[in-house]
């Protein structure tokens, strides 16, 4: 007994089609996820020992994220602009940046920020606090 099992089969051929297709998806959710915005560069400046004793060190202690600063035990809020042009013109000389615990960076920006708005040249975040 014999048993028939008709023609020979060729085999399943792959197509590339889909393949494809999944590549040009990769690429699109690639593309679209990525983001190509430009970072900026915030320049602080850390004094050496040398600049740090040839200039007045004024100590500004961010308190808060909602603005609040202590600036030579003086308590302002940066959203008085007009105050504290008056303080920084008062204090010339470097201004070192001191954080309480839990503030966030972008805080951290706005400080920065509004000192140079007010007209300070020198701002710090280390080595020159005591």
């Amino acid at each position: 007994m014999l048993l028939d099992t008709g023609a020979a089969r060729k085999p399943a051929r792959i197509s590339l089609t889909p393949l494809i297709d999944v590549v040009f998806i990769l690429l699109l959710f690639f593309m679209l996820s990525s983001s190509f915005t430009q970072w900026r560069q915030l320049d602080l400046p850390i004094p050496t020992a040398a600049t740090s004793q040839a200039k007045e060190v004024s100590v500004v202690r961010l308190l808060d994220n909602e603005g609040s600063i202590s600036i030579e035990g003086e308590h302002l809020v940066l959203t008085q602009q007009a105050r504290l042009a008056a303080v920084v013109a008062a204090h010339p000389g470097v201004f070192g940046i001191d954080v309480a615990e839990g503030v966030n960076t972008q805080s951290l920006v706005r400080l920065v920020d509004a000192l140079k708005l007010a007209g300070a040249e020198n701002v710090s975040l280390g080595g020159v606090l005591p």
